[in-house]
């Protein structure tokens, strides 16, 4: 891994304690990159805004990054100073081998925040790291917290806007849904708490310093060492809206965050942003997330979860950065210091994974633990004799690797971690880190591969994959090369939008290596090996992806969608363009695009006769009553993935009535009735055979195309409308789901809906 910096920093050599070389890469800089040796005493000088810093070591076979540890920082003589602590590969794990200190000036424009990251799951509601205010993260918090009535009386005062969408729901919500901007409750009032006042002004008699002379570092003009602090003051901000201190209230959200379980958040990119408050806020109004933000850059946190941000934000001129960010009796003196949000960002394609509520007023130098909800982050795992291919979205790959590449039913057939891969392609998924489960699945859209390509069980001179290939083709036919472009972010670049305005990612590939074919296959960088060995900074949220594989782009038969068996096949190559032995792997996946052959239609009564007054209103006459009534409905999918579906009839109003039809003998509709088919409770991983198929209207009614229906009601009894009834209405209602899967969604596509009524007045 890497640790990155932000500014201008002195980097000093302050022990080694190994026997294997030590060195340390600065890359990314203005000034100060390349290698450096690790001796006591070595000095460099860094300029840049955002570049990063690598610690590396030689066991005898070639240097390779070293485990790599922050030490949260200090203040001392007018600097900000923190160690950087490194581990080899040596037996010892005590992050002594080389020890490096960063060492930069305090300024008053200058911030310095760090702190421990950690991940939160389990059935807490609020974060757990937060204590006035209590903030709520996730739609799935939210739902729990509603449940309480003293917690839902507050939210639906503050927040009623986020109430109905989360109870009622849309109909068919967005895949992946938006990101959830937090609800907070501000029982304390922190929003509104007194500030800090300063008031600074150059010390006198004293010339501003340029340079320190031992490392050539020249100082910022607005250094704490060139100014004096004059005022120092607290201020309270005027609250309308604040939540009283409820004690009642405070014991109940105490209650509910008791339930966490933590772990490091380690490997993590953190976007930081100023953010000002909107009008509503400044009157004491609840948070909103709407107001103005500025990008102040980000960092990334240890494999401990520990990080360092530094961000500069003017505080000489009054008023000049928040300006905006002023409430009725606040002073201007008052509010310069900034109130920042932390983001975490996802890549390919972009979104916004996460978003906290602001950390108000912070100083200069402030700690700030975060805790972050791990069901909204997904964190990169280094592997250990994993699989090449490991997952598909969130569905684990299980069984033995297949290094021979083999398609043979045994070889294909990849059991494993509560998920069934069958050597038909077909997926059965039963883990519950997948966040659905289903049972005989087909693969459809676009498809996230994750494997491991750097293997941390082995030396780095040992792991050679530096270039891997993907292949796919349908059963029967010939193999194709992948050639889909994918990019991955580097982390100086991703977090710098003024230099990288509009940065979605570097090439991964495809790129044509010579020693590859001569040049004529697409492959793809090994940036799992580039990380750990050679110190580039891709950023590691899903450093383990292969391709985002879209399955679109392979599924035609003479230019149409035809769905069936493929085999996709990862191969890995040295620097050479060899093979690497034991680095191929391949599975079988059953690819489906193609939705349901579904609808229903042509709702009618069999005589031209009877009158159609409109609007769908038929009127009968009494010799009209039994006449039959004619409609079409299909739900059927040729390829068996028909999970579900439904045929319902109602009666308005809701009295028996006898009635028979073609799909159905005699039945009496009381009410609502449903028709028979429906689902094949035999499709299921343990079955035999296993996952037979269900194709739905198809299966029930040996009919590959739409299912004519013919019903009347009985030759005795009344007819449609019933004997003291003038009026009746029939509703028809087709519902039905199909079973495929890229990996994250529920794998129940739909649902299919389909309505028709037919209302019927007796004429006199």
């Amino acid at each position: 891994m890497f640790i990155p910096m932000q500014g201008n920093w002195t980097v000093q050599v302050k022990s080694k304690n190994a026997a294997f070389p030590q060195r340390f890469v600065i890359q990314n800089a203005v000034l100060g990159n390349g290698t450096h040796l690790g001796n006591v005493g070595t000095s460099v000088f860094v300029v840049g805004t955002h570049w990063t810093i690598v610690t590396q070591h030689d066991p005898g076979t070639g240097f390779q990054s070293s485990e790599m540890k922050i030490k949260f920082p200090t203040q001392s003589g007018g600097n900000y100073k923190f160690d950087i602590e490194s581990n080899d590969s040596g037996n010892d794990q005590d992050f002594d081998d080389l020890i490096l200190t960063c060492s930069t000036p305090a300024s008053i424009n200058e911030f310095l925040v760090y702190g421990n990251v950690t991940l939160y799951s389990g059935r807490c509601v609020f974060n757990p790291c937060r204590r006035f205010p209590f903030v709520i993260e996730t739609a799935e918090s939210l739902v729990a917290a509603l449940k309480n009535p003293n917690l839902r009386k507050v939210i639906e005062r503050l927040y009623p806007e986020r109430i109905p969408d989360l109870v009622i729901g849309p109909p068919n919500p967005p895949d992946p849904p938006p990101y959830f901007k937090p609800i907070v409750l501000d029982l304390s009032g922190e929003a509104m708490q007194s500030k800090t006042q300063l008031a600074y002004r150059r010390k006198k008699d004293e010339p501003v310093r340029k340079e320190v002379k031992e490392d050539k570092q020249e100082v910022d003009e607005f250094a704490t060492s060139n100014f004096e602090l004059i005022s120092s003051g607290r201020e309270k901000a005027i609250s309308v809206n604040a939540i009283s201190n409820d004690f009642k209230l405070a014991k109940i959200i105490e209650g509910l965050k008791l339930n966490c379980i933590t772990e490091a958040g380690s490997g993590l990119t953190l976007n930081f942003e100023e953010y000002d408050r909107t009008a509503a806020e400044l009157t004491g109004g609840p948070y909103t997330g709407t107001g103005n933000r500025r990008a102040l850059g980000g960092t990334a946190t240890d494999m401990f979860g520990n990080y360092i941000f530094r961000f500069r934000f003017d505080m000489t001129v009054p008023g000049l950065e928040d300006s905006g960010d002023i409430a009725l009796g606040e002073n201007v003196d008052t509010i310069i210091y900034p109130d920042v949000i932390v983001k975490i960002m996802g890549y390919s394609p972009i979104e916004i994974r996460y978003e906290s509520a602001p950390y108000y007023n912070v100083p200069n130098f402030k700690r700030i633990n975060l805790c972050l909800p791990e069901s909204k982050i997904r964190v990169t795992s280094a592997c250990f004799n994993g699989n090449l291919i490991g997952s598909l979205g969130n569905v684990f790959i299980g069984g033995t690797q297949n290094t021979a590449g083999s398609t043979s039913v045994a070889a294909t057939t990849r059991h494993g971690a509560s998920n069934y891969l069958e050597s038909t392609g077909i997926i059965s998924v039963n883990n519950s880190l997948a966040s659905f489960s289903v049972e005989c699945a087909a693969w459809g859209g676009i498809i996230d591969m994750f494997g491991c390509m750097y293997d941390h069980a082995k030396t780095a001179a040992n792991n050679k994959i530096r270039w891997y290939t993907i292949q796919i083709r349908r059963s029967g036919t010939g193999w194709t090369y992948v050639s889909e472009n994918y990019k991955h972010p580097l982390h100086h670049k991703a977090i710098d939008a003024i230099t990288y305005p509009g940065y979605i990612g570097d090439d991964v590939g495809p790129f044509y290596p010579p020693a590859l074919g001569g040049g004529t296959i697409p492959a793809y960088k090994n940036i799992q090996r580039e990380v750990v060995v050679d110190g580039v900074d891709w950023r590691n949220d899903k450093l383990d992806r292969l391709m985002i594989l879209n399955t679109t782009l392979y599924d035609k038969v003479l230019g149409e969608t035809t769905p069936g068996k493929f085999y996709v096949r990862v191969d890995g190559y040295d620097v050479a363009g060899n093979l690497v032995a034991g680095a191929t792997d391949l599975i079988a996946l059953y690819i489906h695009n193609l939705g349901l052959k579904f609808g229903l239609k042509d709702l009618k009564l069999d005589d031209p006769a009877i009158v159609n007054a409109g609007c769908g209103l038929l009127r009968l006459t009494n010799a009209q009553l039994k006449t039959p009534m004619l409609f079409q409905f299909q739900a059927s999918d040729p390829y068996g993935f028909v999970d579900n579906y439904a045929l319902t009839m109602g009666r308005c109003p809701g009295t028996p009535l006898n009635l028979e039809s073609n799909i159905e003998a005699g039945f009496t509709i009381n009410g609502s009735h449903t028709f028979p088919g429906g689902s094949n409770a035999a499709n299921h991983h343990l079955h035999s055979p296993v996952c037979p198929g269900y194709k739905g209207t198809q299966d029930d009614y040996s009919d590959a195309g739409m299912i004519e229906v013919s019903m009347q009601p009985t030759a005795v009894g009344d007819g449609w409308i019933k004997n003291g009834e003038y009026f009746t209405i029939y509703s028809f209602g087709l519902t039905a789901s199909q079973r495929v899967t890229n990996g994250y969604n529920s794998a129940m596509s739909g649902t299919y809906q389909a309505y028709g009524q037919i209302m019927m007045e007796l004429l006199p």
